[in-house]
């Protein structure tokens, strides 16, 4: 195995761990309040898990396409931050925004669905009292947090997404 695969596939499993040892940390945080051994002020709230887009897929790319990473698996469900950018799109989108790893822009009525979105596009869904307003767009890097689902969901335009965050609504 070349040197730099093993140095990638070290990396890839220590992040995993670090992600598992924190989630691990918050359940058991959860398993003494409900057993009553730790009160609300005694407990600390979950921390985000740090999520970077180079986590989401293996690399390289093999034979089969983009698979997903264990890392990635495994924050399904969980809280998670991230840092990208917003897609410029033609018509302000409406509950929900793509961020990618690099400033992009859509030409939805030029391209239609063959857009250049990374596979490692994020979907970013509106809270839910916030899905009915078009959204303007936000340029330069965002920090976003919230849940994340990971797992093929086709939406309400017919387009397929695979990786989606719910944001936390705003204090």
């Amino acid at each position: 195995m070349p040197w730099m695969t093993v140095r990638k596939t070290v990396r890839m499993m220590a992040r995993t761990l670090a992600g598992l040892a924190a989630r691990l940390t918050a359940a058991a945080a959860a398993a003494l309040m409900v057993a009553g051994l730790m009160t609300g002020a005694q407990a600390t709230p979950v921390a985000a898990l740090e999520l970077k887009f180079s986590d989401f897929f293996v690399s390289p790319l093999g034979p089969r396409g983009p698979q997903v990473t264990p890392l990635l698996r495994s924050a399904h469900g969980q809280k998670v931050r991230i840092t990208g950018y917003m897609v410029v799109e033609e018509e302000a989108p409406v509950g929900r925004f793509f961020l990618s790893p690099r400033p992009l822009s859509m030409s939805e009525h030029a391209d239609g669905d063959a857009n250049d979105l990374p596979a490692s596009a994020l979907c970013v869904l509106m809270p839910p009292g916030q899905r009915s307003e078009p959204l303007g767009h936000t340029p330069g890097l965002l920090r976003l947090t919230g849940q994340l689902q990971v797992g093929r969901q086709e939406m309400e335009d017919g387009r397929v997404t695979w990786v989606r965050l719910l944001l936390d609504p705003k204090p």
